[in-house]
């Protein structure tokens, strides 16, 4: 058999416990780091900064979608699409100018919030949107959904 003594079982008690203790310790550290990253690089919605820059492109494509619509009246298709917005479930424009909104959506299943941006680039003739999750590396196909079913309701309204 073993013969361990009682002051031995009690090193090896007290290393056992300094391991757990380091363990928590780095995974707090680990934990903090994550959201350190998630906040810098994903914290806060892309957005266009100047009348003429265009929507930023997407940096994580598993949970973004950009596309350029080319429109043949820009104006009349920008206030379509604006409508089209608003008329949107879960849908609320948060900031709107003559070429720019900035929409939060809702998504249908766990209320995330992702980012929806339409921008006028007239000297192109396109009109911009962009589609991004905040939270997450994937989205499920929602921001595809939201863009295709936007491009749809927008093909369907009358003049």
């Amino acid at each position: 058999m073993f013969n361990v003594s009682r002051p031995h079982i009690g090193r090896i008690f007290n290393q056992i416990v300094s391991l757990s203790f380091q363990m928590q310790l780095m995974k707090k550290i680990i934990v903090a780091l994550l959201a350190c990253l998630l906040l810098i690089f994903n914290g806060s919605p892309a957005l266009a900064d100047s009348e003429t820059e265009e929507l930023p492109k997407c940096v994580v494509v598993t949970h973004c979608v950009r596309v350029n619509w080319e429109v043949s009246d820009i104006e009349a298709s920008f206030k379509k699409a604006v409508e089209a917005v608003a008329n949107t479930p879960r849908t609320k424009i948060v900031e709107q100018t003559d070429s720019y909104i900035h929409a939060e959506a809702k998504t249908k299943s766990r209320r995330y919030t992702d980012d929806l941006l339409l921008k006028t680039l007239p000297e192109k003739g396109v009109i911009q949107i962009r589609s991004e999750s905040r939270v997450g590396i994937g989205d499920m196909g929602v921001n595809q959904k939201r863009v295709d079913d936007l491009t749809y309701r927008l093909s369907t309204i009358k003049n």
